[in-house]
């Protein structure tokens, strides 16, 4: 979850940014450029009468056939502590509506289970972004930011567009108001504070210090492996123009070309599609026991994206992964089936929903002398299995309530 953080939480940024490059700005980053502000000879001060000017975006709640007339005041639901305004539900609310509409979702025949789904899909969305700084609050660490700060950072989205009608034009565009654009701004900036007090390397209270990681990758506690991963997608047929370049293209690539002809399959079709691979990943795993090359079968038929060689590498040169059972960004199966094998023994093909695929793992020794000579990369990722662990776990806590508002959405309630 708290990948998905970081990617949902900068996604007004972001988006603040792609705007600004439609609009004529040179921003390629999440800081606005000050290619537009040079343009239409803005300062500080301008952006700043701008945003006093306050611009407007419609916005409606409709409750039982009524419309509600103070949505500025209204508190949708409360995340951790954290009020939630009507502007800053909406935004989320029509993110994944209309989304479920682009992608030809079926929401008049199943209203029940559309509404289910987004409010599903909201609430995880607020206990991810909300979840760092209740998780920091709760610790007694700074989660805070100035107001100096936050209107500095605030200034500089706005300083990306020429005109009100273009800013008020990109919030309406994403279901937006400055009031939201504003929550979220500040909640992403205070988040990335409370994540430097939680787990920062200069001072994160749940921080583990590269030495302390190295002790723990050296002990019994935690392991080395390889892997042959087969995707659900592996057998899936290719179109002629998406098979154009295959050898060319990375292991990443391949696999999402897989992946995306997969999805686009019935429920019959893939569900032939599993079995088919399902039977690949056993003659890969019959192979690998048989006694043919492990590595060789990882490039002939792997899809890890994280198990490729490096330029002037092959194979054999992978160190693979290591990890700890207790803290790792690999899957339930994946951990229970690695930690049952011996040093240079294969597993039985193991099925990962969340991964989607099967696995087939063969646990190695561990190299000390690697260990040692890449502890920062270890560090870095063991860092990061343990915060997001910590941090999972954390936001199954956290407690949401609801206004009566809430429990009577329908699908025409918001626009």
């Amino acid at each position: 979850m708290l990948k998905k953080y970081l990617a949902t939480a900068a996604c007004i940024v972001l988006a603040v940014s792609s705007f600004a490059s439609c609009s004529g700005s040179s921003s390629s980053s999440s800081t606005a450029s000050s290619g537009a502000a040079d343009s239409n000879a803005s300062s500080a001060a301008d952006t700043s009468e701008m945003a006093e000017q306050n611009v407007k975006v419609p916005t409606k709640l409709v409750i039982d056939g009524k419309e509600v007339t103070d949505t500025e005041s209204l508190v949708m639901c409360t995340v951790g502590g954290f009020d939630i305004s009507f502007d800053e539900f909406r935004y989320y609310w029509l993110y994944y509506l209309n989304n479920m509409k682009a992608i030809g979702y079926d929401i008049e025949n199943d209203t029940e289970t559309t509404i289910n789904l987004i409010k599903f899909q909201v609430d995880n969305d607020l206990v991810s972004n909300y979840g760092l700084m209740a998780y920091a609050r709760d610790n007694d660490l700074a989660y805070t930011i100035s107001q100096t700060d936050f209107e500095d950072a605030y200034f500089e989205q706005l300083m990306a567009y020429q005109t009100e009608d273009q800013y008020a034009a990109f919030l309406e565009e994403n279901y937006l108001t400055d009031s939201a654009l504003q929550s979220t701004l500040h909640s992403y900036l205070a988040s990335n504070v409370a994540y430097t007090s939680l787990f920062g390397e200069d001072g994160g209270k749940f921080y583990v210090a590269p030495d302390a990681v190295k002790d723990l990758l050296n002990s019994e506690d935690a392991i080395r492996c390889v892997e042959v991963f087969v995707p659900f997608s592996a057998c899936v047929e290719l179109t002629d123009e998406e098979k154009e370049g295959w050898e060319d293209k990375s292991v990443s690539d391949r696999l999402s070309a897989l992946n995306s002809a997969y999805n686009k399959l019935d429920d019959a079709a893939q569900e032939e599609a599993d079995k088919k691979s399902l039977e690949l990943a056993q003659q890969v795993c019959d192979k690998a026991k048989n006694g043919e090359d492990f590595y060789s079968l990882m490039e002939q038929y792997g899809y890890a994206t994280d198990l490729t060689p490096k330029k002037d590498q092959s194979y054999s040169d992978i160190a693979g992964y290591y990890f700890t059972d207790e803290y790792s960004a690999y899957t339930d199966e994946f951990r229970k089936a690695a930690f049952a094998l011996k040093d240079n023994e294969i597993s039985d093909v193991v099925t990962s929903e969340d991964d989607g695929g099967y696995h087939i793992i063969m646990r190695l020794p561990k190299d000390s002398e690697y260990i040692e000579s890449n502890i920062a990369d270890l560090a870095e990722e063991y860092n990061t299995a343990h915060a997001g662990a910590l941090f999972n776990e954390y936001c199954k806590t956290m407690e949401i309530t609801y206004s009566d508002e809430y429990g009577k959405l329908d699908l025409d309630s918001i626009s």
